[in-house]
């Protein structure tokens, strides 16, 4: 997060010296568009919900603990993490709108991708996004466990195919797409990465 309001920070001044205007509506557009917030967590989320999965299970079983019961700790734990990720942006999201946009017109929460300010539309969004990034994670970790280096290339080659064919289902209807499609085919993305971990380590050797 520090690096990411150091870039921010960095590309307003760029803005002010080709003389963009502060407040302005061409400046809170363009600073809006900024989503580097987002996309700097799913790297670091992806390898955590692969350590999650890879590291802890023969731990985990190593001390007795069932397979089903890792699965929901492993849930859990991604739901505390996600929660987690909520909290700390709403947060910043607080001092960034009290501080007019930490005092310099600097936006980093509120932006476009996060709701321009809406503090639910931020919750859902990052605590959704969190979850599926880790889950997914789990989820590869999980057929690496199970099948060695084939099952994560197995099952990236299975979800292009079908992220694929749901482009193709999906693009005739763009232009009624709403926001809550989003969330709801995230929240079946992970379900799907959930039970796709579970069904991987039911049979999965403790290497």
């Amino acid at each position: 997060m520090l690096v990411v309001f150091a870039l921010t920070v960095v590309f307003a001044v760029i803005f002010l010296r080709m003389g963009s205007v502060p407040g302005s509506s061409e400046w809170v557009q363009n600073s809006r568009s900024n989503a580097a917030v987002f996309w700097a967590l799913p790297g670091f989320f992806g390898w955590l919900g692969v350590q999650t999965v890879s590291l802890t299970f023969p731990l985990a079983l190593s001390l007795g603990t069932t397979r089903r019961t890792f699965v929901v700790g492993t849930v859990l734990s991604h739901v505390a993490i996600s929660l987690y990720v909520t909290a700390m942006l709403l947060v910043l999201l607080g001092i960034e709108l009290a501080t007019g946009h930490w005092f310099f017109d600097i936006y980093m929460t509120d932006v476009w991708i996060l709701g321009a300010g809406d503090p639910f539309q931020l919750a859902v969004t990052s605590f959704l996004a969190t979850l599926a990034v880790l889950s997914v994670g789990g989820a590869f970790a999980a057929a690496w466990v199970r099948f060695g280096a084939l099952g994560p290339t197995a099952l990236a080659a299975v979800l292009v195919l079908a992220l694929g064919l749901i482009a193709i289902l999906v693009i005739p209807f763009a232009a009624d797409v709403q926001p809550w499609w989003a969330a709801l085919a995230t929240g079946i993305a992970i379900v799907l990465a959930f039970l796709g971990q579970y069904a991987l380590l039911r049979r999965a050797s403790v290497r």
